[in-house]
C-alpha cells in the first residue's frame, strides 16, 4: 500500500512516518508540509492513501481533501491532526479516519488495518470492472462479461460485437479490445476479426480458405486466414 504523509511540523510528520514504516506492506512514498507540495505530490504520485494534517500554512487540509474528491480515482483520506473539532467536517469530505495526536501505535495500526480493507476492495472492483466490456444498449449502457461474447469485428470506423443473440457497437479498436479480453480464450483468426475459442461450432472449407462458424442464434461465418489457421491448430492441438 503506498502512502503520502502530509503535515507542516516536522516533528510530527516524522513521528507518524516512524509508526507506519513498522508495517512491511506499507510504503510511504512522498511526505509535504503545505497544500501547494501535497497537491502535487499527490497527483505525481497516485498513492492508495493519504495521511493529512488540517491545521497548516495557507490552504489548510480540508482544502486539499475536497480537491482530491474532484478527481476520478482519489487517495483514501485519514486526517491525521491535535484537534478534534474537525471531526464532523472531515467525515463529510469522506475521510475513513480521524487521528489525535499524539499518535499512538495501536491507534495507528487500527487505521492501518482499515485501509487494507478498503484499498483491497478497490482494487477487487476495479479489476471486475476492468473485465466488463461496456456496451450502448437501447439508450442504456449494458457491461458485457467476455464470456458473453462470440466474436468482435471492424465495422467500418467501428467495431462489431457479436453475442449469441445481439450485436452492438462499440467505440473500442479491435486492438483494445483485445487488451482488455483473456489472453487465450480470444484470438485472431483474421486481422479484421476476434474469436472467442469456446463459442466456434467448426471450421468449414470457404473459397481459398476456411472459415469458423460460430455459436450465435445466425451461426455467423469468420474468416480465417493463413496464420489464423496455424493458431487455431495450435490451439487445439491439431
Amino acid at each position: 500500500m503506498r502512502v503520502v504523509v502530509v503535515d507542516d511540523e516536522v516533528p510530527a510528520r516524522d513521528e507518524l512516518m516512524y509508526l507506519l514504516k513498522q508495517h512491511s506492506d506499507l510504503e510511504v512514498v512522498a511526505e509535504a508540509d503545505d497544500a501547494q507540495s501535497a497537491l502535487q505530490a499527490l497527483r505525481k504520485e497516485r498513492p492508495d492513501a493519504v495521511f493529512l494534517d488540517i491545521s497548516m500554512p495557507g490552504r489548510d487540509g480540508m482544502e486539499v481533501a475536497r480537491q482530491l474528491s474532484r478527481l476520478t480515482d482519489p487517495p483514501l483520506v485519514v486526517f491525521a491532526t491535535a484537534y478534534d473539532q474537525h471531526a464532523v467536517e472531515a467525515f463529510e469530505v469522506n475521510a475513513v479516519d480521524y487521528l489525535l495526536k499524539p499518535f499512538s501505535q495501536e491507534r495507528v495500526a487500527e487505521t492501518i488495518e482499515k485501509l487494507r480493507r478498503l484499498v483491497n476492495q478497490r482494487k477487487t472492483n476495479q479489476h471486475i470492472l476492468q473485465n466488463k466490456i461496456a456496451v450502448s444498449h437501447d439508450d442504456l449502457i449494458k457491461l458485457l462479461d467476455p464470456e458473453e461474447i462470440v466474436y468482435a469485428g471492424r465495422q467500418g470506423r467501428e467495431v462489431l460485437i457479436k453475442t449469441e443473440d445481439n450485436s452492438y457497437t462499440v467505440s473500442y479498436t479491435l486492438q483494445g479490445l483485445e487488451q482488455r479480453l483473456a489472453k487465450g480464450a480470444f484470438f485472431r483468426p483474421h486481422h479484421g476479426f476476434l474469436v472467442n475459442v469456446n463459442k466456434i461450432e467448426k471450421i468449414e472449407p470457404a473459397f481459398q480458405g476456411y472459415q469458423l462458424v460460430m455459436k450465435d442464434n445466425e451461426s455467423s461465418r469468420v474468416p480465417v486466414s493463413r496464420n489464423g489457421m496455424k493458431e487455431i491448430k495450435r490451439l487445439l492441438g491439431i
